[in-house]
């Protein structure tokens, strides 16, 4: 018989061996998911599945998904994270039907939405879940169409001469980091549209709303971790109960916006911006209603949207400049050609540049603000032309970045060729290969916003300034791994040269 203290750690021994093979045997109990399916799949490391990685933030989930992409010559592949298999989607026409003609199937997207950990994050639109998503979005639609833009140039073209003036005033600065300036220029703008303040980012480094939006999107661990969590591992962030915005962000933005608000309504005085289109939608009633901190999430949607949007798109537009002097020639002749037209920069002049959209698409194309699409399956559904059927509650991606440097769609893809978008080729583009702003009902509401913005801003850079590159430039760009977002890891330093006139 044995002694009673080596029974009882003979008995702890087999309980701790029976918890780790159920653990083990519970983690692993989908890893012939996609394989009882017949769906080519990524093997998966028992227990953490294909992206450790990205969970580890060592890759870019859009280097993972790109690398896996090309992979596969099937339209559709299967991955897992953790333990959650999640399909991949390859294939155009598969795309065209998640992301419209089967909509219904995939209105939701797979990011945690939770009002308990974040009251405001959980009601921006990005995130929202249906029915509610669909109310608020189409309460929300008057903001961005083309006359509300129109009308709020004067105020895009009032933040473009700030930028103008800020780079005057650096240009002995042998480099000048320009991803820093750009969100300057869209804090300014996007402050002044949304809230009807200033900014004053240019005057003040420490700016509160230049702040905010660092908070926002910085590189720091714990913003890694939180939104990473949110998109990867939402069942994790919510049993912890994970902010999506940093609690300091909230909070600015909640206390701005209800002063906001107050001023307004005790002055009577009205704008046609944000902030008056939200005071109307709170007193509409419906099946839901907009109060509280649902009401402050359209201002941080907008926002948070916009600003990111906004910098990193037109500093990856002059960082390609300044590599390619011959394109920012080239699109230089047209500013001052368009301008010879036009009595003062106006909307009117800005969507006549043909070649300037050309080359804001080809850095979308290149450098997508968020590399990947997801939804989720909200019923079971049948893959058109197969016999595969995915379950409800199955995440779906579509890899953007992978699908933008396909080389069957676009030849030589490294090459920055804004010739790509000219009317003639993108016709033979196939649909549903290239969509920054995502499609169908739940693309990006404030797509229209940010490109006028965007190509603002650079037509008052190329109008007076040369962009060069300095001895800082990183060539090539080496991409963060701590944001799902696409963004260099040591920013954009670049050159400014004032343009010689004769």
């Amino acid at each position: 018989m044995l002694p009673a203290f080596l029974s009882f750690s003979v008995n702890v021994v087999l309980v701790i061996i029976t918890i780790s093979l159920f653990v083990y045997n519970y983690a692993i109990r989908n890893n012939d998911h996609w394989k009882k399916k017949g769906v080519a799949y990524v093997k998966p490391t028992p227990i953490i599945g294909n992206f450790w990685d990205v969970l580890t933030l060592r890759v870019t989930i859009g280097d993972l998904l790109t690398k896996y992409y090309h992979q596969f010559s099937e339209p559709y592949f299967g991955m897992f994270i953790l333990d959650k298999p999640h399909l991949i989607v390859k294939d155009p026409e598969i795309i065209k039907s998640i992301l419209i003609k089967d909509f219904n199937y995939f209105y939701d997207r797979t990011i945690l939405s939770d009002e308990k950990c974040d009251s405001i994050s959980s009601h921006m639109l990005f995130l929202l879940k249906n029915p509610e998503w669909k109310y608020i979005r189409t309460k929300m639609t008057p903001v961005f169409t083309s006359g509300k833009i129109k009308s709020m140039f004067p105020l895009i073209f009032e933040g473009s001469m700030s930028l103008k003036k800020y780079i005057r005033n650096h240009l002995h600065e042998s480099s000048i980091e320009t991803k820093e300036v750009c969100a300057k220029y869209a804090t300014d703008v996007i402050t002044s549209c949304a809230f009807g303040l200033e900014a004053n980012s240019f005057n003040d480094d420490h700016a509160p709303f230049r702040k905010v939006g660092r908070q926002m999107f910085d590189f720091r661990w714990s913003t890694a971790v939180r939104q990473t969590s949110y998109f990867l591992i939402p069942a994790v962030a919510k049993l912890l109960r994970m902010p999506f915005l940093d609690p300091c962000t909230t909070d600015f933005l909640r206390n701005v916006f209800w002063r906001t608000i107050e001023d307004r309504e005790a002055t009577a005085f009205k704008r046609n911006d944000l902030i008056d289109i939200v005071r109307e939608l709170k007193k509409v009633s419906g099946d839901f209603k907009l109060e509280g901190d649902a009401v402050v999430a359209q201002a941080a949607q907008f926002f948070a949207a916009g600003f990111e949007t906004v910098s990193a798109t037109m500093s990856f537009t002059l960082y390609e400049l300044c590599i390619h002097p011959e394109i920012q020639h080239k699109l230089r002749e047209e500013i001052e050609s368009t301008k010879q037209q036009y009595e003062t920069l106006s909307y009117e002049a800005i969507q006549n540049m043909k070649y300037l959209h050309m080359v804001v698409c080809e850095t979308l194309r290149k450098y997508p603000v968020l590399p990947f699409l997801d939804r989720m399956t909200m019923a079971d559904y049948k893959i058109p032309n197969s016999k595969v059927t995915i379950e409800k509650g199955t995440p779906v991606y579509i890899p953007l970045s992978a699908l933008h440097s396909d080389p069957k769609y676009f030849p030589n893809p490294d090459l920055y060729d804004p010739e790509r978008f000219s009317s003639e080729k993108k016709s033979k583009l196939p649909n549903f290969v290239y969509i920054p702003f995502g499609d169908g009902p739940r693309n990006c509401i404030g797509e229209r916003f940010g490109l006028i913005v965007t190509k603002a801003g650079l037509v008052q850079l190329l109008s007076e300034f040369e962009i060069e590159r300095s001895a800082d430039t990183p060539v090539p760009i080496k991409f963060e791994t701590k944001t799902f977002l696409l963004a260099s890891d040591v920013g954009l330093p670049l050159k400014f040269k004032k343009i010689e006139t004769h």
